[in-house]
């Protein structure tokens, strides 16, 4: 921990670049702003109209485009850098020690505890989970990264009593040269694998969590997990932090779990991660269980979706990897229907059409682009073949149609799309929104034409 005033003096009469002006390059701006209103700055954007923004006018600021601001790199001192901009593909060549990001210089100069949760899946709802665990237990807590509120935006909050919980993703631990004190790390499977060009280069972007912890600092982290494993083998990952690891909440035999709301055995896993965290703060056991009898799901995780003719949805518009569908369908032993499918990364879906023939229960696969194609093919060559009923569609809308007509009342069709939505929609919130929308709509129709019967 340190004095909240080391980072403004860590960037005092340096030439930086902040590059990019999405939530997280505006939070920069602001702070750069609030604690040194006359030093001026450069920003870069590949929107003209976010440059020519009304909001930089009070600024000392130089606007560039991408590609000059690309060839202005030995100009500067420190670039900032927002986590969604790829840069393999760039020569940075010897520049890259200049790039950095928020997450990085947040837990570097944090003048309280942070704790750091990433993962593939899961990380979402464990850094939820823990900072409700840490407001239960009456901690100034702030939930920040990845989440969708930018760590700088709450730099002016802190205090040496606060906590934060800062979900971290491998864009955000890409250029990180810091580990949090506390780091949880729930799983590790092949994802964004366009962004970083192959799965070491994911893996290792994640591997930040824990690679510049010292003896001080603990590591959680999934012990069932042999991808996640492995890299912790690598002594250039690993780090020198205490490791714990966890299986699930078995090994919290204090805390009852009979009142905790998210469905599945991996979101008890997620929550064991958390409290272990909890307890490496010193937080009592009974605020740990009430936060774990008070707290409520994540949208778009298994999230009920309505009913429509005894026929229970569920939208798990968060399942971008083959993993979490399956994990889903575990949650879920009565679902008899699968709507799955989504934008094309490349992934192998052998091992995936494999497992879904192993799920006893489905009677339906509902097919999507673009994903939908290459696995509907699998199901049908893979020995033995999928049993039940393989359907295409080429819209969500279509989808839920046919899912009213093929899966039995009294059971569940479970949307979990296995990919990402970028080839239909602009994130999986806006595709679990939509699937919500189309799944209510049925409701209604359904309730008119009840009401329109005529009486017998």
């Amino acid at each position: 921990m340190s004095d909240p005033l080391e980072l403004p003096r860590f960037l005092e009469g340096k030439r930086i670049l902040v590059w990019g002006l999405g939530r997280e390059g505006k939070a920069t701006i602001d702070l750069l702003h609030r604690f040194l209103p006359g030093q001026p700055f450069g920003v870069a954007d590949r929107s003209p109209q976010a440059l020519q923004a009304a909001e930089l006018a009070a600024f000392r600021v130089d606007r560039y485009e991408e590609a000059e601001a690309l060839r202005r790199l030995p100009e500067f001192d420190l670039i900032l850098k927002a986590p969604g901009i790829p840069t393999r593909h760039l020569a940075l060549d010897g520049r890259a020690a200049k790039v950095n990001g928020q997450a990085d210089l947040f837990l570097r100069f944090a003048p309280c505890p942070v704790i750091g949760v990433t993962g593939t899946k899961g990380k979402s709802t464990t850094a939820s989970l823990l900072a409700h665990i840490c407001r239960s237990a009456g901690r100034k807590t702030f939930l920040v990264g990845n989440i969708g509120i930018p760590p700088f935006a709450v730099w002016g909050d802190l205090d040496s009593e606060s906590v934060v919980v800062c979900e971290l993703s491998s864009y955000q631990l890409e250029f990180a040269r810091c580990s949090p004190h506390i780091a949880l790390w729930t799983n590790l499977y092949p994802e964004h694998l366009n962004f970083h060009g192959s799965f070491d280069a994911y893996a290792r972007a994640k591997s930040g969590i824990a690679r510049w912890q010292s003896r001080g600092d603990f590591l959680i982290y999934s012990a069932d997990e042999p991808a996640l494993a492995d890299r912790l083998q690598k002594k250039t990952d690993a780090g020198a932090g205490k490791r714990i690891p966890y299986r699930g909440p078995e090994e919290l035999s204090g805390i009852d779990f009979s009142h905790f709301r998210p469905l599945g055995e991996h979101n008890r896993k997620n929550a064991a991660a958390a409290l272990l965290a909890a307890k490496v703060l010193g937080i009592q056991p009974s605020a740990m269980q009430e936060a774990i009898d008070s707290f409520f799901p994540l949208p778009h995780r298994l999230e009920p979706a309505g009913m429509v003719r005894e026929i229970s949805f569920y939208n798990d518009s968060i399942s971008t990897v083959p993993e979490s569908a399956l994990v889903a369908l575990a949650a879920l032993p009565s679902a008899r229907t699968l709507i799955v499918g989504g934008q094309d990364r490349g992934l192998p879906l052998e091992g995936f059409a494999r497992s879904l023939v192993k799920v006893r229960s489905l009677r339906t696969i509902i097919l999507l682009p673009e994903t939908g194609s290459r696995l509907g093919e699998l199901l049908r060559r893979v020995v033995p073949p999928f049993a039940g009923t393989l359907r295409f569609a080429e819209t969500l809308e279509a989808a839920v149609r046919i899912a009213l007509v093929d899966t039995p009342e009294g059971t569940c069709c479970l949307f979990s799309p296995a990919a990402p939505s970028y080839n239909a929609f602009r994130n999986f919130e806006e595709r679990g929104d939509h699937f919500r929308t189309l799944v209510r709509e049925a409701a209604r129709g359904t309730q008119t034409r009840v009401g329109n019967d005529p009486a017998p």
